[in-house]
């Protein structure tokens, strides 16, 4: 913290030609005063007092004069302060000699010469001032001996203020050599940049941009110093810069990218993406900002070309969900009319057929009401697409309750157990959430060749909502049909062995989804299942 303060106020002394002449008007107004109104004692030497003071104060004035009227002596405000330095300097040496080694006068000599080290910039000219002035002091001590010698204060003061002096002026440039080497790095980096940097004032206008601007926008850098990037955005993307506020840096505009577009020289717009950030400015007030600027267009053109192959693709499943829907729906009736008549034909020539006509009655038969079962689930899943979800606090403990009744007939048959545990209240559709309940408890039911098959239900909270299991020791999935399993259409067994459509997990899967969650599977083959399944708090 002291070193920022440091650097502020260095650069606000340094680079600043108006705070010098200001300071210059304070010190020839200061001596001035100390002329007319000062204590001005009696020297030993060819000069007065305040003869001293008088010429301190007219040096300082003209100095003042210079950098008010002179422009091209504006450049040179900082030797006009060394000059100075060195006057106030001599004449307080002087002023040491003059009274003798006054004790007034002893420690304004020391508080002034190592106050004037730290304006010094460079380590050659504060070794000039250091020789230069240290070597006036001793002449005088050589002259002054003869009269009276300073004291003992004066000598320890002096020797631990100069070697205080030293080691601080020294860490100081060690740290703006550091400084330096690191800005130049910074330089290079930002002058050879694949990406395009540019340094704004607190008006948005450039201040720096780097040679990267050619390849990209086909301006060289000056051309753009000095102008604000609003000049060359595209109409259709103003309203994005003018959305921008750069003057917090916790504003969501800041350090987030915003893509736009901006003018080529050749007339043509490039798309680009900006992130700004906030810099800390010298004066700690003016808001300076630094964007970096990449090239999209090529990601942008697959940008473009992804959002319109992802409507092509969103209106073909539309198109397929009202097609299995619509199919589904209306091969309902024609199919039930088939099945119905079988079991007429069956049941009016029982016995007077022979016996291959009617297994070939089984088989239609059969086969229909397969379809049937097929149908209702394909539009089963084509409704959970369309439908709309509901969302109202769900009791889940007596909606398991609601699903034991609606497949208690299965459960009496398979002689199962069923285990519920202790599950949490969700705020969630109620009947899609009993349909996923309800097929993965049939599952469980289904795919089990114990003889007294078992299902448990429970229920584990997480930070972001809840993990419902429905574990049960049927017959397990072997490993290289997990990935799978949850694919539609897809079954391990034949319709032989275990009927079914191979849409129930699909559907589970599609529930689960739509309601804000994710479903998994952990098996082990001959052992069991667990399928895990997560809704949002």
């Amino acid at each position: 913290m002291l070193l920022n303060l440091y650097q502020k106020v260095t650069r606000f002394i340094d680079h600043d030609a108006r705070t010098a002449r200001y300071l210059f008007l304070i010190v020839a107004i200061g001596f001035g005063l100390f002329t007319f109104f000062g204590d001005n004692k009696p020297l030993q030497g060819p000069i007065e007092h305040e003869w001293i003071n008088a010429f301190d104060s007219i040096v300082s004035f003209i100095l003042f004069l210079l950098l008010l009227l002179c422009n091209p002596c504006k450049k040179y405000f900082q030797e006009f302060g060394y000059l100075l330095i060195y006057i106030l300097n001599i004449g307080n040496v002087y002023l040491l000699y003059a009274t003798g080694f006054d004790i007034q006068y002893s420690y304004q000599f020391i508080v002034v010469y190592v106050i004037s080290g730290w304006f010094f910039r460079s380590e050659l000219a504060f070794v000039f001032f250091f020789t230069s002035i240290n070597t006036a002091l001793i002449l005088s001590l050589l002259v002054a001996s003869s009269t009276t010698p300073p004291t003992f204060d004066f000598y320890a003061t002096y020797v631990v203020a100069a070697v205080a002096q030293v080691v601080l002026i020294r860490y100081r440039f060690n740290v703006e050599h550091m400084l330096t080497e690191s800005e130049k790095k910074y330089r290079l980096l930002a002058q050879n940049s694949f990406d395009l940097i540019c340094v704004h004032d607190a008006d948005g206008s450039l201040e720096f941009v780097s040679p990267s601007v050619k390849r990209l926008l086909g301006y060289e850098p000056d051309e753009l110093i000095g102008h604000k990037p609003y000049e060359i955005v595209h109409e259709a993307d103003k309203h994005i810069i003018r959305s921008l506020v750069l003057t917090g840096k916790n504003h969501p505009s800041i350090q987030h990218p915003i893509q736009y577009r901006l003018k080529h020289k050749d007339g043509s717009y490039v798309w680009i993406e900006t992130i700004f950030t906030p810099l800390d400015s010298p004066d700690g007030k003016t808001n300076v900002v630094l964007s970096q600027t990449r090239d999209i267009r090529r990601s942008k053109g697959y940008q473009i070309q992804l959002e319109e192959r992802t409507k092509e693709l969103e209106r073909s499943n539309a198109d397929l969900e009202t097609f299995a829907f619509v199919s589904s729906h209306d091969m309902q009736e024609p199919l039930r009319m088939i099945a119905n008549y079988m079991q007429l034909l069956k049941r009016k020539y029982a016995g007077k057929l022979d016996k291959e006509a009617e297994e070939y009655i089984d088989f239609a038969s059969n086969g229909a009401i397969t379809l049937q079962q097929l149908l209702r689930d394909l539009l089963s899943y084509s409704r959970i697409t369309r439908a709309d979800i509901k969302q109202e606090k769900v009791n889940v403990n007596q909606l398991m309750k609601e699903v034991l009744r609606n497949i208690q007939l299965e459960i009496k048959e398979r002689n199962a157990e069923i285990t519920i545990g202790e599950l949490y209240s969700v705020v969630s559709d109620k009947n899609l959430l009993m349909l996923v309940l309800q097929n993965l408890t049939l599952n469980g039911l289904k795919y089990n060749h114990s003889k007294t098959p078992e299902v448990e239900v429970t229920c584990t909270t997480m930070a972001t909502g809840f993990e419902f299991c429905v574990a049960d020791n049927g017959i397990g999935i072997k490993p290289e049909h997990q990935k799978r399993i949850f694919e539609p259409f897809h079954r391990l067994h034949t319709k032989a062995e275990i009927p079914g459509t191979g849409l129930g997990l699909s559907i589970c899967k599609k529930i689960v989804e739509r309601l804000g969650g994710t479903i998994r599977l952990e098996s082990e083959y001959g052992v069991g299942s667990k399928f895990y399944f997560t809704l949002p708090k």
